[in-house]
């Protein structure tokens, strides 16, 4: 498990301002799109907001690791309302392994147990899932970090939304 680049981003978000993190935020990666956030934009703005991972990828370790913002197209087939509209997306992929994306990546990427991504940085898997905190985030992932291996997985269990 890539304990280093974990850590890095729980210092992070331990120091980043409450008003800059919302767990719940997509970025857009296209200029014509609302909510369009570039990584520069997102470091030098002091109005823009991401979530746990949207912040990862703009830290230096993290991209030399392999991790960057990709788009994803939302097409009509993929939305479960006939009023809702087409969009694009950001989405996380992994230089190593560019078939996959999102939580798949970072599992991937971070060499991480089944399900432990999405424990860390889906809000669904928080007690307050209209609020989280960065500092939240980041003391779950040093939990997670501090776990012994073998005990992993029923870590994640514990903390996996079944509903």
């Amino acid at each position: 498990m890539r304990t280093d680049l974990l850590l890095e981003l729980a210092d992070f978000l331990e120091k980043l301002d409450p008003n800059r993190f919302d767990i719940r935020t997509w970025r857009r990666p296209s200029k014509d799109s609302v909510g369009f956030v570039s990584d520069k934009q997102l470091l030098t703005d002091c109005n823009t907001v991401a979530c746990a991972i949207g912040w990862a990828v703009t830290l230096p370790n993290w991209k030399d690791a392999g991790f960057y913002m990709d788009r994803l197209d939302i097409t009509k087939e993929h939305l479960s309302s006939p009023l809702s509209k087409p969009y694009t997306m950001a989405i996380i992929k992994w230089k190593g392994h560019t078939d996959i994306d999102s939580y798949d990546a970072l599992q991937a990427g971070l060499n991480l147990p089944i399900g432990m991504a999405e424990v860390l940085f889906d809000f669904n898997n928080y007690a307050d899932e209209e609020y989280t905190d960065g500092k939240t985030v980041a003391e779950r992932i040093r939990e997670f970090c501090s776990t012994p291996s073998e005990e992993l997985i029923d870590l994640v269990v514990s903390y996996t939304d079944t509903e």
